[in-house]
């Protein structure tokens, strides 16, 4: 019988006083004949009374990262049973950097912070802005100034004055809804009141006569002939149209008309009266018609 073979050749080894370990153990080559200290262990054999070779530490993978600690079986079949904190089986005793035993748990490298550069700008979203009315830029707009009444800021009766008026384009800058911007207003149609019940709309400048190329007392698009002497006040209102830059928010129109109201400019009307005199009125101040 192939049983009774094996328990003569364990007694024949280790004798008959020695016999301590079973066929199964020994079949599997978890102890040696003898039973003695001498067990194979990572598949090495120590002899009784030696001390079994130290485990060295495996070197690290690079980055810094930990490694389980991984020995073979016994016999040289499979690796060890780990061994988790403090001493109890389970778990993979783990190495630090400097190779160091830490534990059981084996942590990983961590992922590096991404580049800053190498980050995408935010997308910026563009704001709400309405639809602009004259109403929302009107405290930017100028007060034009005031006209100029020719000749020499007064008028005689039946014969053409001259309102001049000096409007041009021009930008302002400041806030709106929030945002930066600037506005710029283009003059295109100025409102003259005579002071006397007349009222034009005039598409174009007013200039004055020297601007012109014209002589004194000849009609103009802003002239104007009183029928009787007195005074009149005068007042030029400027409509503008304008359109207001947001920059990165693009260009938008204003709705309609932003106008400029004139301040009033007071004309005394003198009446031309023809007289034979003797001398001017500067040499005599009292004569007549002086």
């Amino acid at each position: 019988m192939l049983i009774e073979a094996l328990t003569i050749a364990l007694a024949v080894i280790n004798g008959p006083d020695d016999v301590q370990c079973s066929t199964e153990e020994l079949a599997l080559g978890l102890c040696e004949a003898g039973g003695g200290p001498g067990l194979g262990v990572g598949g090495q054999h120590t002899q009784p009374g030696q001390e079994p070779p130290a485990q060295q530490p495996q070197p690290g993978p690079p980055g810094g990262q930990t490694q389980p600690i991984v020995g073979p079986g016994p016999g040289g079949a499979g690796p060890a049973q780990p061994t988790a904190p403090g001493g109890e089986p389970g778990g993979w005793q783990c190495l630090d950097p400097a190779q160091q035993v830490i534990g059981g748990t084996c942590v990983t490298a961590p992922e590096p912070d991404p580049d800053p550069a190498e980050e995408p700008d935010p997308v910026e979203q563009p704001p709400a802005i309405p639809p602009l009315t004259a109403y929302d830029v009107a405290n930017f707009v100028p007060v034009p100034a005031p006209p100029t009444i020719e000749p020499f800021g007064v008028a005689i009766v039946r014969a053409p004055m001259n309102v001049a008026v000096a409007a041009s384009s021009h930008t302002v800058g400041g806030d709106l809804f929030g945002l930066p911007m600037s506005v710029t207003f283009t003059p295109e149609l100025l409102t003259i009141d005579y002071g006397d019940g007349t009222i034009v709309d005039v598409a174009q400048a007013a200039p004055t006569w020297e601007q012109l190329g014209q002589e004194q007392l000849s009609p103009t698009a802003t002239s104007h002939t009183y029928a009787e002497r007195g005074t009149a006040s005068v007042t030029v209102d400027v409509s503008y149209s304008a359109v207001v830059d947001f920059g990165p928010w693009g260009v938008h129109p204003v709705g309609g008309y932003v106008v400029s109201q004139g301040s009033p400019v007071d004309v005394h009307i003198y009446e031309k009266q023809s007289y034979l005199v003797a001398h001017t009125c500067a040499e005599n101040p009292s004569g007549p018609g002086c």
